[in-house]
């Protein structure tokens, strides 16, 4: 039952009702705003006055009225409660100031919490929550290296497609100045000897291809990548102009 139609009440409700608490009984003082509320979620719209019978029925009841003294008096529950024999009541009282006497609290099977009481039980949780801080820090950490590795291996894709790029351009140079070389052939031995200059290129790019995106991802991150573009002058803004290759033998 809920005792007020303010706000307040409705929304101390609703946070019950997330928790799969059925409204039954809606009283106010003017019963069109209990109507008003009562309808919102299909229960029972009643004045005051008429309201104290039913705390034999119901489990919980939320005070949260406007008035300037308690109206939740030991003499208007006593004989509610007596009726509900061992199954106990609890009794929000989150008015300001207090809606039920601290009287009704006494009686047996009432549990009573007011503001003070629900201050204390969020104090609690919160230095609870606080307690998992460290553990939550850690987490966080983790997922923030783990998105970050994350992105270096993606600066290592383009890297690689840039050195396969190239390393092919190099390979069908050489190719056209090899074949030049040795003269004519046919279609089917021209194209065998390409065949096996891209599946050779295929065979000594395959371990660095790996490698390079492997160590950008496991936490070296874009160190490596920028080392790649040095190696293989892979530098943004460098031109393709064809380069003067080095012949020298390295014994």
């Amino acid at each position: 039952m809920v005792l007020g139609a303010g706000d307040v009440a409705e929304l101390a409700l609703e946070c019950l009702l997330s928790e799969g608490v059925r409204v039954a009984i809606v009283a106010n003082r003017t019963h069109e705003r209990a109507r008003t509320l009562a309808e919102r979620h299909g229960a029972t719209a009643m004045h005051y006055d008429q309201s104290w019978d039913s705390l034999r029925d119901v489990d919980v009841l939320i005070c949260s009225t406007a008035a300037p003294v308690p109206v939740v008096t030991l003499d208007r529950v006593s004989d509610a409660i007596k009726a509900r024999g061992d199954r106990p009541l609890c009794i929000l009282d989150i008015a300001l100031p207090r809606d039920v006497d601290p009287a009704v609290g006494s009686l047996d099977n009432v549990f009573l919490y007011d503001l003070d009481d629900l201050r204390a039980a969020a104090a609690a949780n919160l230095e609870r929550r606080e307690e998992d801080i460290p553990a939550a820090r850690e987490v966080i950490a983790e997922e923030v290296q783990k998105f970050w590795d994350w992105v270096a291996g993606l600066a290592a894709v383009p890297v690689v497609r840039e050195f396969r790029d190239e390393m092919d351009r190099l390979r069908s140079t050489e190719l056209a100045a090899a074949l030049k070389r040795i003269g004519p052939l046919s279609p089917e031995q021209a194209d065998a000897i390409e065949q096996f200059s891209k599946s050779l290129m295929n065979k000594f790019l395959h371990e660095p291809s790996v490698r390079l995106k492997a160590a950008a991802a496991n936490g070296r991150g874009l160190g490596v990548v920028d080392a790649a573009r040095y190696l293989f002058a892979l530098e943004r803004g460098d031109s393709h102009e064809p380069r003067q290759e080095d012949t020298t033998d390295i014994a």
